[in-house]
């Protein structure tokens, strides 16, 4: 489950992570809060959720008993571009499970 649309990478990745069998659902109704996403997740009986969202959200997400996967991204040159976000070409990399998220604060 995931409200972004995947790319041809993400979806062979994704196939050969968890089997040829793969069914993506994608949610394209913005999400309230965490409390929303995990409703939508447990409801639809997913296995597993693509997460592209502010590391509160994500660290939410966690503590509520769900481990999101992360599309890890970088920076490309241009010919080798599988999306553009703010004028920046981007490819993908590799999904990464999501675990925790710890947000450390110093006061000024």
């Amino acid at each position: 489950m995931s409200r972004h649309g995947i790319l041809p990478s993400q979806f062979k990745e994704l196939k050969r992570i968890f089997g040829s069998d793969l069914e993506v659902f994608q949610d394209p109704k913005p999400f309230d809060d965490a409390r929303d996403i995990v409703k939508r997740f447990r409801e639809g009986g997913y296995d597993e959720i693509v997460v592209v969202a502010p590391l509160s959200v994500i660290q939410r997400l966690t503590e509520l008993g769900i481990r999101p996967l992360w599309a890890e991204m970088k920076v490309c040159d241009p010919e080798e571009t599988e999306t553009v976000v703010s004028g920046r070409p981007y490819k993908f990399v590799k999904f990464k499970r999501i675990k925790a998220v710890k947000v450390e604060f110093e006061e000024l």
